[in-house]
């Protein structure tokens, strides 16, 4: 047992020892390790040279943290061509990692914090290590009657024999709003954040974004069967989705949006969520995704250095987009190029104070194995002016880059190619928001993502009404509100037509909503407003029976005509 212990001991030496030799790159030489993003990487040096706690409250990004084991879950992705099963999974357990759950080209793993550079050098098969892809949810009633709802509800279709899935990050003040009877206490709880997906109570949850998101699908479609579905990350989405093909969920709502997945092309890498999406679809399902709320928080371009200073031009006399941060809040900002999966194109992502300090900076390696991805995460120390700045660090070519905040306008921003993933992808309805107080004419919610995606599809593909009234928020606002009325319309569409399939669903929402902004489809509206019906008859058809010659007989068709054209009713002809 001595020996053992002494043998363990040395083998804990060296492993800092090898850490500690990368604390400090070489001239000229990139800080970080090629293989393992550079949040992580800087949690690691965190960890072992200022402790546990520092680490601990280490925030380079959300959901970065070690748990009571000094383990972090991280994404696990092979070699470049290469299957999960190329990584050697018993290497990795004799390094204390623990496989949480398994995607098709993904391994989400718990793995020791300080061992992460070990694990990504000695363990067979790894291509990169990265935390896992997580989330953002849209948040910045009164949609049933200016949809057009209440109209299919009148007539007896409220969404019964209809389930539909919210797919959301937490479901909070849940028996509350059951208690006040604005759900009814039927919805089907599941937490998909584990192994697998299972039925749960939501006793301890944080986040009621999913609540508010579900209140207002029930509102529309009262009579649905809503499954309400946790997830914390990409693979959790994917068990989700798998969960709804088994159980004959037709509908799915994802307010949601994801960061530095693909080049918002709608591109498929890794089990991301354009993946998932796009399975729903090919299996029957309509699913239903927020667009977006960073119109006004992205910035595009080809890089472009004219005056050779390795860094992009904003401007003819600028390097730098600006930002306006309080005290005390987090600036995120995520930079990827059109160079995915993987490549040697390398770019950096700078971010500077109001006095030009370099404050930050993501430094990843780029050297053809590396998805082109950069992300920094600061906690502004003082509110004023922020600058993120574009380096060409090793690229050879002038590669068109994204750039998305979490939550600070950007100066200047660009509105086209604003929407985030999924809401990219084939087979998902993207939602734009129009406010309800401005629903008949518009316009568009400023915030709202807009379209086409960088590989020039047209999105959005429909809007829904935003700043609706709440029991969780008090007021909704945002493409979050927006898409479960577009989920909640589905609902009723499919009561009526139960024989429908996803693309006659999607065919019976874009075709009758009313066009707003430029004729047909657009970057900002989509379609057009939801509306479920131009023109609504109740009923929809009558029965005269034997009319006997001579006798008149009298029966009344209600036609209400929501649209904005005028509507003409020609003669009406007797049957031959």
């Amino acid at each position: 047992m001595k020996k053992l212990a002494l043998i363990l001991l040395f083998f804990s030496f060296i492993s800092l020892a090898t850490v500690h030799s990368q604390e400090v790159p070489s001239p000229g030489e990139k800080e970080g390790h090629p293989k393992i993003e550079s949040a992580l990487f800087k949690l690691q040096q965190r960890r072992l040279f200022q402790g546990r706690a520092s680490a601990q409250a280490f925030r380079q990004r959300p959901g970065l943290k070690i748990d009571d084991q000094d383990r972090v879950t991280v994404f696990i992705l092979p070699k470049a061509g290469k299957k999960r099963e190329s990584i050697g999974i018993e290497t990795l357990k004799a390094y204390g990692g623990e496989v949480v759950k398994n995607g098709r080209s993904v391994i989400k793993a718990k793995v020791p914090v300080l061992f992460l550079d070990l694990i990504a050098d000695h363990v067979e098969g790894i291509g990169f290590i990265k935390p896992p892809d997580r989330p953002y949810i849209e948040v910045m009633s009164e949609g049933v009657n200016l949809t057009g709802a209440s109209l299919y509800q009148a007539s007896g279709y409220a969404g019964q024999d209809t389930k539909v899935a919210i797919i959301d990050l937490g479901f909070a003040d849940l028996s509350a709003t059951i208690s006040a009877g604005v759900l009814p206490p039927t919805v089907v709880k599941i937490d998909c954040t584990g192994e697998r997906c299972v039925f749960t109570d939501f006793a301890f949850e944080e986040e009621s974004h999913g609540t508010a998101v579900a209140e207002i699908v029930h509102e529309m479609a009262p009579s649905a069967q809503l499954y309400l579905i946790k997830i914390e990350d990409s693979l959790d989405l994917k068990n989700a989705k798998e969960f709804c093909i088994d159980n004959g969920i037709r509908i799915v709502n994802h307010s949601a949006g994801w960061f530095n997945v693909n080049f918002y092309d709608g591109a498929c890498y890794h089990d991301n969520p354009v993946c998932t999406a796009n399975q729903a679809y090919e299996n029957g399902i309509l699913w239903a995704n927020s667009a977006g709320n960073h119109a006004r928080k992205h910035y595009g371009a080809a890089f472009s250095d004219q005056d050779g200073d390795g860094r992009h031009d904003v401007a003819p006399d600028s390097n730098f987009i600006s930002l306006h941060a309080s005290k005390g809040e987090a600036i995120g900002a995520m930079l990827t190029w059109d160079a995915w999966p993987a490549t040697d194109q390398d770019y950096d992502l700078l971010l500077f104070d109001s006095s030009m300090a370099l404050v930050d900076a993501s430094t990843s390696v780029q050297s053809g194995t590396q998805p082109p991805v950069e992300e920094v995460y600061y906690v502004a120390p003082a509110s004023g002016t922020y600058y993120l700045s574009v380096k060409k660090s090793r690229a050879t070519l002038n590669h068109r880059f994204s750039i998305f905040t979490f939550s600070h306008d950007l100066n200047p921003y660009v509105l086209s190619e604003s929407l985030l993933s999924p809401a990219d992808a084939a087979g998902v309805m993207a939602v734009a928001a129009v406010n309800s107080a401005r629903w008949l004419t518009g316009p568009q919610e400023s915030f709202s993502s807009q379209g086409p995606t960088t590989d020039g599809r047209m999105k959005p593909e429909i809007s829904g009404p935003d700043g609706v009234s709440s029991f969780v928020y008090g007021s909704f606002g945002g493409t979050s509100a927006a898409s479960p009325h577009v989920a909640g319309a589905a609902a009723l569409i499919l009561s009526n037509n139960t024989t429908f399939t996803v693309d006659q669903l999607w065919d019976a929402l874009t075709s009758s909503a009313i066009d707003l902004g430029p004729d047909g489809q657009d970057q900002a509206y989509g379609s057009g407003r939801l509306n479920l019906s131009t023109v609504f008859a109740d009923p929809a058809s009558v029965d005269f029976g034997g009319v006997i010659v001579g006798i008149s007989v009298e029966k009344v068709i209600a036609i209400q005509n929501i649209g904005s054209p005028d509507l003409t009713i020609g003669p009406v002809a007797a049957p031959a």
